[in-house]
């Protein structure tokens, strides 16, 4: 990709797991040269700056080059409208990484704003395939968009253009596909320590589980005495559980219960 005959200059506003993983593979690809990495913390900055090819690492918001060909904003979405006062206002293209938050948010500082936003997890150190993750992107106009797409295809195959309503319906749905299920691991975890074992008892389990999404929807794959009504099975669960676990596994396999209830009568 180029820019007005040349590679593409970028800012990296964020060093958290996202900015970590997108902002080295963009440089890898070739679709950008990044010139600076803001984070609160200095030491984060840098660390991510390190694996950079030219890159400064910075805490000082007013120290952001005005001439950036692009701008990318990759923290937290209560930290854009607390951020995006002290940035710099120029014609480049500025776009954020949240499905949260409509492109909007930007709009003081450019005409070119827009959304780049890939739905995966992202965890620090831990290597991503992009060319897997879906993109969803949003622009305020013909340039934003063609930049954005640009930057997203450069990455993968697999860039759709998404509106805010939609993103945060997307975003949404990954909360319970990804951080909702993360969290029910951590409780097995936990239960399963208490009878002297851990959750590696329960990988093939998961991975079974898993696979079976790619043959039939997860309506139909669900399994387990909730979807079969098995009461009996229940209380007994219930009866090795402490109070704050027996309250959570009752409200989730009455979620389960209800949502089969029409099959089983």
């Amino acid at each position: 990709m180029e820019w007005r005959g040349m590679k593409m200059t970028a800012v990296l506003i964020g060093a958290g797991n996202v900015a970590s993983s997108l902002g080295p593979a963009l440089e890898k690809c070739g679709a950008v040269e990044i010139k600076q990495v803001y984070s609160r913390n200095k030491a984060n900055a840098d660390e991510l700056a390190s694996k950079l090819r030219n890159a400064e690492g910075l805490n000082d918001l007013s120290a952001i080059v005005r001439d950036a060909d692009i701008y990318i904003m990759s923290v937290t979405d209560d930290a854009i409208a607390r951020i995006v006062p002290h940035l710099p206002v120029n014609d480049s293209v500025w776009m954020h990484t949240s499905g949260g938050i409509g492109m909007d948010a930007l709009s003081r500082l450019s005409n070119n704003v827009g959304v780049l936003y890939p739905l995966q997890t992202f965890t620090k150190g831990v290597d991503i395939d992009f060319s897997k993750v879906p993109f969803f992107i949003e622009g305020s106009n013909d340039e934003a968009r063609r930049v954005i797409s640009t930057l997203a295809g450069s990455l993968s195959p697999k860039v759709v253009s998404a509106g805010s309503d939609q993103r945060l319906k997307l975003h949404s749905a990954a909360v319970f596909a990804c951080n909702f299920v993360n969290h029910m691991w951590a409780i097995a975890d936990e239960i399963l320590r208490e009878a002297g074992t851990d959750l590696s008892v329960l990988k093939p389990l998961i991975d079974e589980t898993v696979r079976k999404l790619s043959d039939m929807s997860p309506r139909d794959a669900q399994t387990g005495p909730a979807r079969r009504g098995d009461k009996d099975v229940m209380e007994r669960h219930k009866a090795v559980l402490d109070p704050m676990r027996r309250e959570q596994y009752e409200y989730l396999s009455e979620m389960i219960s209800q949502y089969y209830q029409n099959e089983r009568n």
